[in-house]
């Protein structure tokens, strides 16, 4: 996917000189910043924190990342909002173009690595650490507490109860 026109200027940095000097990043960026975190569902409220560390490693810049923060998602029981806690690391070897063997088990990142763009990079990971189905906990969320009351109640009057299997017993005893 090519990258958005409107990347802002210092989500680039140079990831050569960063990983020769061993330096640290941090950053900060809204749901508003990431389009593609917000395309796959992230609404307003979230917010992720990456601490980078930049280093060499065979002759590549690497970095080992740490994503941190609070992704608010659709609740797929109730379809309310729930924020989910984010923590994730990962290390990553910015490479020109991709090889067969990253060494030392890194993942590859595909960029150049003069105008490395971290929002891209970061978004790229937390991408990766959405989960597959957003769901409050069972005890939390409206439509497990609302099924648990009808259930106490004996189930609510308008709804006709199908049980397709409840005379199978006497069937199979009739054979």
């Amino acid at each position: 996917m090519p990258r958005p026109p409107d990347a802002r200027i210092d989500s680039f940095v140079d990831a050569v000189a960063l990983a020769q000097a061993g330096s640290a990043v941090q950053r900060t960026y809204l749901v508003e910043h990431l389009p593609r975190l917000a395309a796959a569902g992230a609404l307003a409220g979230s917010e992720i924190r990456a601490d980078l560390r930049f280093s060499e490693f065979d002759g590549q810049p690497a970095v080992d990342g740490r994503l941190s923060g609070q992704l608010v998602l659709t609740c797929q029981r109730c379809m309310s909002s729930v924020a989910l806690a984010v923590e994730e690391e990962f290390q990553v070897l910015v490479v020109p173009q991709e090889r067969v063997d990253e060494p030392g088990g890194y993942e590859p990142f595909l960029a150049d690595p003069a105008k490395l763009d971290l929002r891209w990079m970061i978004e790229d990971q937390a991408l990766l650490g959405l989960p597959l189905v957003p769901m409050h906990a069972p005890e939390l969320c409206a439509a497990g507490q609302k099924g648990e009351g009808e259930s106490k109640r004996g189930g609510s009057d308008d709804v006709a109860v199908q049980r397709p299997f409840q005379n199978l017993r006497d069937i199979m005893r009739k054979r």
